[in-house]
C-alpha cells in the first residue's frame, strides 16, 4: 500500500483506471462502467484459457476449473505474506478466485501479445450454454462482453491505459503465482514460452527512454520476478559497468575531497550554464535512461519523453522504491527525481533540455513540463547516497570552481556578440603590432646599426 502521506499528494495516480490486479482495489470500482467491464472479461479470459486446455469438454472444464481453485488455495498463506495490508476480509475461496481471475487475465494478455491467441479464438453463446456447473455468472455470453474484448487491442486506448495499470504500485500479484496458473493451463505447444520475456516486451513502450532500454538476457536468466512492477523496475537499473565505475569515482572522490553521503545540492540547469557547464544527450554508451554522466564540465543525459502518462508512472516507481526492502542505494528512479528537480526550476531550464535534445517534450508548454518534475518527490525524503551522488559532488566542485566561474563570466560577457569577438581580435593584433613596434624602436635605439 501506498502511504498516507505520499498519496495525498496525487490521490488519483496510484489506483487502476480501467483493470484491477490483486486485492487492494477488487469490487472498489462497481459503479464505473470501464472496471466493471473488464471484470466480466477476466471470465471471458478464464474462459479462452481453459478451453483451449480441455478443448471445451464440460467435464474437464470443471475439473481443470476446481483443480486451479484448489491449487491457489494451497498458497494462501503465501499470497497473504505478500501484501502489506491485512487481508482478513477475504476468506481463502475469495482470495483464490481473485487470483485465478487475475492470473488469468494476465496470461491472456501475454498470450495475446505474443501471437499465442487470436482475437479470433473467441467463444461461442452455444458453447457457454453446454451445461457448464460452474458458478460464474459473468461468463454468460454477453455481448459487451465479447465487445471489451475487441476493443483491448493494442492499437486501442484502453490497452494503453491498462499497461500503465499493470505497473502500478497497489494494482500488483505475486508472478509466482502467474507462472504457476501457466503451468497447469499451458498446452503442449506452449513448453518454450517464457511469461517473463514477453512480460519485459509487453511493458517496454511504457519506458521513459526512446528508443527503450531493456535487459531481458539478464531478467530471464537469474532474476526472480516477484510482480510486473518489480519486472519493469529491473529493466530501468543502470547497467552493472556503470555503477562499477561510479562506486570507484565515489570512493576516489571522498578520499580526495573528504566527503560523506551528505545530501549535495546543486543549482538549476540554467545557472550551471552559466558557470560554463554544458549539457548533452548521451548517445550510444547509455544502457539506462539512468546513465547520468559528468565529464570535463559537460554532463551528459539520456533522452526521455514527458507526456501525460509520465507522472504516474514516476511517481508508482518512486512509491515502490520507498515502499519496498530496496536498499537506499537501490532507489534509482527516486534519485533520478531529485536530480531533475534539482536541475529544473522553471521553464528555461526545460527549454534548455529541449534544445540540447534530453527532453522530448508531448506535454505542451515548458511550465507543463517544469510542474511535473517539481511534483515528482512531493513528501519524500532525499537521503543523499544515491547512484547519483559522484555525478553530483563533480558538478558541485566544478561549479564552486572561481577559475570556473571567471572564465565562463568572461565567455558570458565578452564572446557572445560575433562584434565583440571580433573587436577584441582586432584589438588583440593591434596590441601585438604596437608591442612588436616598440620593441623594435627600443632594440635600435640601444643597437644602433654600424
Amino acid at each position: 500500500m501506498v502511504p498516507e502521506d505520499i498519496r495525498l499528494c496525487d490521490m488519483k495516480a496510484y489506483d487502476p483506471l480501467v483493470v484491477t490486479i490483486g486485492p487492494y482495489h477488487y469490487n472498489k470500482f462497481k459503479e464505473s462502467r470501464t472496471p466493471q467491464a473488464m471484470q466480466d472479461h477476466k471470465w471471458h479470459c478464464v474462459w479462452r484459457l481453459l478451453s483451449k486446455r480441455t478443448k471445451s469438454k464440460p467435464d474437464e472444464f470443471n475439473d481443470l476449473f476446481s483443480t486451479c481453485l484448489k491449487i491457489l488455495k494451497l498458497k494462501d498463506d503465501f499470497v497473504r505474506d505478500c501484501y502489506s495490508e491485512n487481508l482478513q476480509r477475504l476468506k481463502d475461496d475469495d482470495l483464490a478466485l481473485i487470483m485465478l481471475l487475475d492470473g488469468c487475465f494476465i496470461i491472456h494478455v501475454l498470450l495475446t501479445f505474443n501471437g499465442n491467441l487470436h482475437p479470433g479464438d473467441i467463444y461461442k453463446e452455444d458453447d457457454i450454454a453446454a451445461g457448464h456447473e460452474i458458478d460464474m455468472e459473468a461468463l454468460k455470453a454477453r455481448a459487451e462482453v465479447i465487445n471489451i474484448d475487441l476493443r483491448v487491442d493494442q492499437r486501442s486506448k484502453v490497452w494503453d491505459t491498462m499497461l500503465l495499470d499493470l505497473v502500478k504500485v497497489e494494482n500488483q500479484m505475486p508472478f509466482q503465482i502467474i507462472e504457476m496458473l501457466f503451468d497447469e493451463l499451458k498446452t503442449p505447444g506452449d513448453e518454450d514460452i517464457d511469461l517473463v520475456n514477453i512480460a519485459d516486451k509487453l511493458l517496454s513502450p511504457l519506458h521513459p527512454s526512446y528508443p527503450s532500454f531493456t535487459k531481458v538476457c539478464f531478467l530471464t536468466n537469474s532474476y526472480n520476478v516477484r510482480h510486473l512492477l518489480d519486472l519493469f523496475h529491473s529493466t530501468l537499473v543502470p547497467s552493472d559497468d556503470y555503477l562499477r565505475i561510479n562506486k570507484i569515482k565515489l570512493t576516489e572522490h571522498r578520499l580526495n575531497h573528504r566527503m560523506n553521503s551528505e545530501i549535495i545540492w546543486v543549482p538549476s540547469a540554467t545557472e550551471l550554464q552559466l558557470t560554463g557547464v554544458k549539457f548533452a544527450e548521451k548517445k550510444g554508451r547509455a544502457i539506462s535512461f539512468l546513465d547520468i554522466s559528468f565529464t570535463n564540465g559537460t554532463i551528459e543525459i539520456p533522452k526521455v519523453r514527458l507526456h501525460g502518462a509520465t507522472s504516474t508512472l514516476f511517481k508508482n516507481l518512486i512509491a515502490f522504491e520507498q515502499c519496498d526492502y530496496l536498499g537506499i542505494e537501490d532507489n534509482y528512479v527516486t534519485a533520478y527525481a531529485f536530480f531533475m528537480d534539482y536541475m529544473i526550476n522553471a521553464s528555461k531550464d526545460v527549454e534548455l533540455f529541449e534544445l540540447e535534445g534530453i527532453f522530448h517534450n508531448q506535454l505542451g508548454t515548458p511550465d507543463h513540463a517544469a510542474t511535473l518534475i517539481n511534483q515528482l518527490c512531493l513528501q519524500i525524503r532525499d537521503r543523499g547516497d544515491s547512484y547519483l551522488q559522484c555525478s553530483m559532488n563533480e558538478v558541485k566542485i566544478y561549479y564552486d570552481s572561481k577559475w570556473n566561474k571567471w572564465w565562463a563570466g568572461l565567455i558570458h560577457d565578452h564572446f557572445q556578440n560575433p562584434w565583440t569577438i571580433a573587436s577584441l581580435v582586432a584589438a588583440v593584433i593591434l596590441l601585438l603590432l604596437t608591442v612588436e613596434q616598440s620593441f623594435f624602436a627600443a632594440y635600435s635605439y640601444f643597437r644602433p646599426p654600424s
